[in-house]
């Protein structure tokens, strides 16, 4: 008689742009939905990684995001995602207020045509100034996280000061990993981010800028105007779904350009090529070192596997957009790439509604590189450390230069 295997714990632990093979052969297998282990809660996941049966699942409404980051649902990552005394949803706290379409407004197409130009110069000013640099540069430090900290401050959250971003940054980083903290820590770092909107996020709404924050703040709400408490659980909401992201995409995908400068140079004569590139390295460039996670609110077939209401099941991004069911050759980048739409912002009533602007942050950061060719690594990239156990894939440095 033989035993079922072991079913593999996750993450999988490939915190660079190396994804594990993990995500191969649980693509391979007969199963298009395999069962996977929490590794720092035991709870039992469901794990997708075919791009087929990822968009399924997605836009099932069987399947709910809110309910998967309920207090007590089986999860992922080491601790639940909320300081003591809030929800540590502030979608469900817009929604509640009346405000999703303020906030889906205040990230579509309009808010990248105001910002557009802006998030442009921005980005052009700071490799300009990197450019006059002797020696060796850090894109990383130097370039893309301010880049992310500009968009984070002008579009989302208001002025900033720098010791301000710097300490988000590092409790953003201390909360949102999987490894390399105790569970007490990673509280703690939620609960300095939600200590520091109920003293900041009113002052942050009522600054300066036209941005995200300060438009929902002075939005009619169905229930008045935002409180305190529903406007600090807002402005965290920005911010993790925005700079973590940002600042970790962008310095993938500058490492994506750097190691093809063939395809930079065909950008730098033909800029008309920036969009697709866009659309390809957000294809191409794993951002997230967990899933996307949605539970049952019912008992579901999902490609003939039964999911149980309560489970939850975990759709890998980063491994559907790279199934060689889906994409010719899918570990090449090629900036010129036809065919289906990648899973980078995923799909279905979750879309993310902020793809928009970050698709005009990430065209902005790719026109800047286009504009002047020659720049590359000064290591290989296996030479290139990252950070270990973070939610969003960030290395340590991006060493370049000209």
């Amino acid at each position: 008689m033989t035993t079922a295997p072991v079913p593999l714990t996750f993450p999988f632990h490939d915190w660079s742009q190396e994804l594990s093979p993990h995500h191969d052969r649980l693509r391979e297998a007969d199963a298009p939905v395999c069962p996977v282990v929490s590794e720092y809660t035991g709870d039992r996941l469901w794990l997708v990684t075919r791009y087929a049966t990822a968009k399924r699942l997605l836009e099932d409404r069987r399947f709910s995001s809110t309910a998967a980051m309920a207090p007590g649902a089986p999860r992922q990552e080491p601790v639940e995602l909320r300081a003591p005394g809030t929800t540590g949803d502030g979608v469900s706290v817009l929604r509640e207020a009346g405000l999703r379409t303020v906030f889906t407004e205040g990230l579509g197409p309009r808010a990248a045509r105001r910002h557009g130009k802006w998030l442009r110069d921005r980005a052009d000013t700071l490799l300009r100034d990197l450019a006059e640099c002797e020696g060796p540069v850090d894109l990383a430090a130097d370039f893309a996280q301010p880049l992310a900290v500009a968009m984070t401050s002008r579009v989302l959250l208001g002025e900033l000061s720098t010791e301000e971003a710097a300490l988000l940054r590092d409790r953003t980083d201390l909360a949102l990993q999987f490894c390399g903290a105790t569970a007490e820590e990673q509280r703690g770092g939620l609960i300095d981010i939600h200590r520091f909107f109920t003293a900041h996020a009113r002052r942050l709404a009522d600054g300066p800028g036209d941005h995200l924050l300060k438009r929902l703040a002075e939005a009619p709400a169905e229930n008045g105007p935002l409180g305190d408490a529903a406007l600090s659980e807002i402005a965290a909401l920005l911010l993790i779904a925005g700079f973590p992201t940002s600042s970790g995409f962008l310095c993938g995908a500058l490492i994506t350009l750097l190691r093809h400068p063939e395809a930079v140079g065909r950008l730098h004569r033909d800029p008309e090529l920036i969009p697709d590139a866009v659309e390809e390295l957000l294809r191409h460039t794993p951002l997230s070192t967990g899933a996307a996670k949605r539970m049952a609110t019912e008992d579901a077939d999902i490609d003939g596997v039964r999911i149980r209401r309560g489970e939850v099941a975990m759709v890998s991004l980063e491994a559907a957009n790279h199934d060689p069911d889906a994409f010719d050759d899918p570990d090449s980048f090629r900036p010129e790439r036809q065919g289906p739409g990648h899973l980078g912002f995923g799909h279905g009533p979750n879309f993310c509604p902020g793809n928009r602007l970050a698709r005009c942050l990430i065209d902005a950061m790719v026109r800047a590189v286009a504009r002047r060719p020659g720049l590359h690594l000064t290591v290989g990239p296996e030479e290139i450390r990252w950070h270990e156990g973070l939610f969003f894939r960030r290395p340590k440095a991006i060493p370049a230069s000209w």
